[in-house]
């Protein structure tokens, strides 16, 4: 069978243009003949709504050459109460959208998830038409608005989708901040079998690639720089990723960000340096992690945190093996566990203080009690290899070589692990 294939490009393709349109043309007419290949030809292309992937659809670009380029953004205040539900949303300045421009809609009560990110469809007055339903209430009264970010490349319920080659650029100083929840460079909702590969991510006001609910996804062989959200932010119960030799620096907030039940993850060769807060970062229930080969270095919080939560929970089952931790910023540790972990093996990295010698610092921090853990062979340099707010809690710390790694080395995804992103019967 012949394998469909579309060229957008400014000159000498099947679809000629320079915005989102034209690509968004080639993507739809390639799904509706059951997929293929959209080969974007070199070129800057300016994206006024989200590229909305298809299912069955490989985005192919030229390398540095093609570049996917978010315009600045434009906001206004909403006006009365749009509620629920809606395709519609009432605004003061109608008159700076556009139809077919991506929109952003949200209050001081309505963040993360509760926001709408839709394209406008119509206009009628003050009143604008939406692709997608309102997540919440939005009110004037609670200083509801409208903004024209969005991500610049966006999959929700697809599958079989390869993203190959091409550069996205946010353009953050002329845009607002997203959350990752809804938003990133690159973002995915509900997702299955995303291949993410040769992609630069950078300077977007918000996440570099944020995906969310999704399983099966992989990044590899990727730059995400100067992003002024987390550089990578798998979320929500996401199943069964690969992130591997990824370059994460320059980020505003984490170079990595494990965040909310996510499993049966790997991430290895990656360098995670320079983001401002930690280098990474792992969440409530998040657990059969494998975390190896990296190095981690200079970030401005600490190499690794699981973070404090209110059930205790963070990084169960998880191994850190074969590391580099060096230079990260924060003066009392290199991985600080601020929350309780299970069966965490820290086995064979090397930690390194070459920064600030004179200063006292640990490699390892245990902040909470309830820690079970196998510290063994990780050479030091100008550091200690653990300590504790009390000492009781290094009761659970056990220093010899454990008898049976970490089961953690899946092959394939165990049926019960993704039944929470299952609809009954499904």
């Amino acid at each position: 069978m012949e394998i469909v294939e579309v060229t957008v490009g400014h000159q000498n393709a099947d679809i000629v243009g320079t915005t989102n349109t034209s690509i968004q043309m080639a993507v739809d007419r390639v799904a509706s003949l059951g997929g293929g290949v959209v080969r974007l030809l070199p070129g800057t292309y300016i994206m006024h709504d989200s590229l909305h992937l298809r299912s069955h659809v490989h985005i192919q670009g030229s390398g540095d050459e093609t570049i996917l380029w978010k315009p600045a953004s434009v906001s206004t205040p909403v006006i009365e109460v749009n509620g629920y539900g809606m395709y519609s949303i009432k605004v003061k300045e109608p008159e700076k959208f556009s139809i077919g421009m991506g929109i952003h809609i949200s209050d001081k009560f309505a963040t993360a998830f509760y926001t709408t990110v839709a394209t406008v469809c119509w206009k009628r007055g003050n009143e604008l038409g939406i692709s997608r339903q309102l997540n919440h209430d939005i009110a004037e009264v609670s200083d509801g608005s409208a903004v024209s970010i969005y991500p610049i490349v966006s999959g929700c319920d697809v599958e079989d989708v390869v993203l190959d080659n091409f550069i996205v650029d946010g353009n953050a100083e002329e845009n607002e901040f997203i959350n990752g929840c809804r938003g990133g460079g690159v973002y995915f909702l509900r997702g299955r079998n995303i291949d993410m590969r040769n992609l630069t991510v950078r300077n977007y006001n918000g996440d570099g690639i944020s995906f969310q609910a999704c399983v099966h996804t992989s990044v590899e062989n990727s730059l995400i720089q100067s992003n002024k959200g987390s550089g990578l932010h798998p979320g929500s119960g996401s199943v069964g990723f690969i992130m591997r030799r990824i370059v994460s620096i320059d980020n505003e907030h984490d170079g990595l960000f494990y965040c909310l039940r996510v499993s049966y993850s790997l991430c290895e060769e990656c360098l995670f340096e320079n983001n401002k807060r930690n280098g990474i970062s792992i969440g409530h229930a998040d657990t059969d992690a494998i975390i190896r080969h990296n190095t981690i270095s200079n970030n401005g919080g600490f190499g690794l945190v699981t973070r404090y939560d209110a059930a205790g929970r963070s990084g169960d089952r998880t191994l850190i093996c074969e590391n580099v931790f060096r230079d990260n910023g924060h003066e009392s540790a290199e991985i600080m566990l601020e929350a309780a972990s299970v069966d965490m093996h820290i086995v064979r990295n090397q930690f390194m203080n070459s920064t600030k010698p004179e200063h006292p610092r640990t490699a390892v921090y245990i902040k909470e009690p309830g820690n079970v853990l196998h510290l063994h062979e990780n050479p030091l340099s100008g550091l200690e290899l653990v300590r504790a707010s009390e000492t009781s809690f290094l009761s659970g710390v056990v220093f010899e070589n454990p008898q049976t790694p970490l089961p953690v080395e899946h092959q394939s995804i165990p049926h019960e692990a993704t039944l929470h992103l299952k609809k009954i019967g499904s």
